[in-house]
């Protein structure tokens, strides 16, 4: 979910709250997730040294660089990972800058004419911003255009293009709004593939004294994030993508039906204290890396979650016991009548260089050839934004799923939130925190959001 004017502050959080979701230790769960491929692995390390050698153009460039991004812990340890053949190659030094808050330290630096040589951002609408204002480097030249319009989704290279120059580079690409389950203790259908069923499923286990919904919104600045995530997806399931794409654009009022009808839909789950367990009150007070915990107990608290494709791994390396597939599963959000195709939502990391180096130019090379593909996949926790990355890349039964997830989709959209302007994304939180905590203040709650639409647009 989906990242400030993120610039925009709070997606930057959301997603880094996302991404950075372990502090989960390492230990047997985090093992019990990787699958062990060592001459696949190794071939495709030597893959690229090569392609790290290729964009530093035979030479050992040397030198340093710095990348500000979001992440911390286990997850930072496997995203610098995937640069450590680009290091070996070319002899720089990559020095990585972590923070919960990208935009108010980007905004710092900017003003004190020190921004970092690249930035990692959650964010596709501050990345933008940041291109419009001529902070970051179009990479045109810098890349083999033809390429990466081969190689990347034409959508993540849309949204990374502004006045027809490209700025940015996805590292990782995510699934959002998965609905989660134990396979153990989930007697639903397999899967639902209509909300029809999937809100029957939930209605019978209230109707028998079980649960049916795990959720927790809260995630420090950016709390609220995952309300907005499930929101966004109901949107783009109930309404289709045109309304879907109104509505990021600004064009769709919050007041809308189909914004209400979202709401609506998300409320009659979260609000419902026979719905979600421990009521709206534990939704609004549960962080959302805890909240799933409730699928793996051994009395289950509840037997859905909805969340984003790294929750299985989270589970896996955090909650003892817990192995993949066997204990934690998923299938997607299902589509709103039979006979429809489901829609995607996914999110990511946007790669983007401030400064015009030797050092900055090999490293988005680098990032744009197919050879990093299987880097990100093989942390085991991302799908590879490159589409020439294989399948047999994936480490762990479950990013593999989500991969091919991801490939199979037809209908496919980049995250509403991280697309949003700031002001907008700040009151779309505001306004899935205020719902939760009292219904019956949604019109209000969309008044004041469509006012910080008209109010970006002006």
């Amino acid at each position: 979910m989906p990242r400030p004017s993120r610039a925009l502050a709070c997606c930057a959080a959301l997603l880094a709250a996302a991404l950075t979701l372990t502090a989960c230790g390492s230990g047997g769960g985090a093992d019990a997730t990787r699958e062990t491929l060592p001459a696949q692995e190794e071939s495709a390390v030597s893959a690229a040294r090569r392609a790290a050698e290729e964009a530093a153009g035979g030479q050992r460039i040397g030198g340093t660089l710095n990348l500000l991004g979001v992440l911390s812990g286990p997850q930072l340890d496997a995203y610098l990972s995937s640069f450590a053949p680009f290091e070996e190659a070319t002899g720089i030094d990559l020095r990585y800058e972590g923070t919960r808050d990208v935009n108010a330290v980007l905004q710092t630096r900017i003003a004190g004419g020190n921004p970092p040589d690249l930035v990692s951002n959650p964010s596709a609408g501050q990345m933008r911003a940041l291109a419009a204002e001529g902070r970051l480097v179009a990479l045109d030249d810098k890349i083999d255009l033809a390429a990466a319009r081969r190689d990347f989704p034409g959508g993540l290279l849309d949204l990374a293009t502004v006045n027809g120059r490209l700025y940015g580079l996805f590292y990782n690409s995510a699934v959002n709004n998965l609905v989660w389950y134990d396979p153990k203790h989930y007697d639903g259908p397999e899967p639902a593939t209509t909300l029809q069923q999937l809100d029957a499923y939930a209605a019978e286990l209230a109707g028998q004294g079980r649960t049916p919904y795990c959720a927790g919104l809260e995630s420090g600045a950016a709390s609220g994030w995952p309300g907005a995530g499930w929101v966004e997806q109901l949107v783009l399931t109930q309404s289709g993508p045109a309304a879907f794409d109104r509505w990021v654009q600004g064009q769709l009022p919050w007041t809308s039906p189909e914004v209400r009808q979202a709401f609506q839909t998300f409320g009659a789950v979260v609000t419902d204290p026979k719905m979600v367990a421990g009521g709206p009150t534990a939704v609004l007070t549960t962080s959302f890396d805890k909240s799933p915990q409730g699928l793996v107990a051994r009395r289950p608290a509840c037997y859905l979650h909805v969340q984003a494709d790294f929750l299985g791994n989270l589970l896996a390396a955090s909650v003892p016991g817990v192995k993949p597939v066997t204990d934690i599963d998923f299938y997607p959000f299902p589509a709103a009548a039979p006979g429809q195709e489901r829609a995607l939502i996914t999110s990511g990391e946007m790669l983007g260089a401030f400064q015009d180096t030797p050092q900055t130019r090999a490293f988005m090379k680098y990032v744009a050839s197919p050879a990093f593909g299987p880097m990100v996949a093989g942390t085991g926790q991302w799908i590879g934004a490159n589409k020439q990355t294989k399948l047999t890349a994936y480490t762990t039964p479950l990013s593999r799923k989500a991969a091919e997830v991801y490939a199979g989709a037809t209908t496919v959209r980049y995250t509403a939130q991280n697309s949003m302007p700031l002001a907008v994304n700040q009151a779309f939180l505001k306004a899935v925190l205020g719902y939760v905590k009292d219904p019956g203040s949604l019109d209000a709650q969309l008044a004041r959001v469509d006012e910080a639409r008209r109010s970006a647009a002006s």
